[in-house]
């Protein structure tokens, strides 16, 4: 199965909580040194102002609902409920994280010794810096996103990590990894910056909903189910193998291209907005010249 689950009594599917120890540590873990970088940040902390926290603590909200909680148990049983999961911790809780601007906080909030002595010179260390600047490239970031998303659907691989709790954990590594490294492109990873203009990054996210949308229909319309365990396992909550596989379709297909849609809506806006701004700029300019 997936991450050791921990069981109150016999039955409640609410006594089912998962003991995913990445999860289970790093998630409280970012919460404590984001807190305490901010603390740290004094007059700089007005660029995060309450609504960029409020993003990054919901991002982790949602991480420990896809990672924690029962639904990661009854991932194991339905494939619209690993879906949701899925979609909770690819296209809500990566991007929410990555609106609170948590680089600089988190690095504020590990202690001084060891952020002088190692996290520092590491990440100042020149092949680090190279692999971490190749990673988020959009050739590389864009096929690591879309690969993870459609390889770990293929039956074979699907059902391996469904009866393998170490492989369900990389999994879900490969799967955060994989959104951190889209969005990074996508939302402006304060202090830094993404590698792609506002323009150019509405053509960017456009080529991530076709793909979603595909994957998401072939799962909707498929002739049968593609996953054998779920073909013991629905019928124990009331569906059938192929009506909870079309119900994990529309969750992939409808909320996964309308977010990444809004994504696509909001960069237009802020491209066009941007370019506004350079004009007026550029005339004003040439008006005192």
């Amino acid at each position: 199965m997936t991450a050791l689950h921990i069981g109150i009594g016999t039955g409640s599917l609410w006594t089912n909580w998962s003991l995913d120890p990445i999860a289970l540590i790093g998630i409280p873990l970012a919460a404590i040194l984001y807190y305490r970088g901010l603390q740290s940040l004094g007059a700089r902390r007005r660029f995060h102002g309450t609504w960029r926290p409020s993003a990054f603590y919901a991002g982790l909200f949602a991480l420990a609902v896809a990672l924690l909680s029962p639904l990661d148990h009854l991932s194991d049983e339905l494939f619209m409920a690993h879906m949701t999961q899925h979609m909770l911790l690819m296209m809500v809780g990566v991007p929410l994280i990555l609106l609170g601007a948590p680089i600089l906080p988190v690095l504020r909030g590990i202690p001084r010794p060891i952020r002088r002595r190692v996290v520092i010179p590491t990440f100042q260390s020149l092949p680090v810096r190279f692999f971490l600047r190749t990673l988020s490239r959009p050739l590389v970031a864009w096929p690591a996103f879309i690969f993870s998303m459609f390889a770990w659907h293929l039956p074979e691989l699907y059902e391996a990590a469904l009866g393998n709790e170490a492989l369900h954990l990389v999994e879900h590594a490969v799967f955060a990894l994989g959104a951190y490294l889209f969005w990074w492109n996508v939302i402006d990873p304060h202090p830094l910056r993404a590698n792609l203009t506002y323009l150019v990054r509405v053509p960017y996210i456009f080529l991530t909903v076709v793909p979603a949308f595909v994957l998401g229909a072939f799962l909707t319309f498929a002739d049968g189910p593609w996953y054998a365990t779920y073909v013991v396992t629905a019928p124990l909550h009331g569906l059938s193998a192929i009506e909870d596989q079309q119900l994990g379709g529309v969750i992939m297909w409808v909320p996964g291209s309308f977010i990444i849609g809004a994504a696509l809506v909001l960069d237009l806006y802020v491209a066009i907005r941007s370019e506004q701004q350079a004009r007026l700029i550029e005339e004003a300019i040439a008006d005192r010249a």
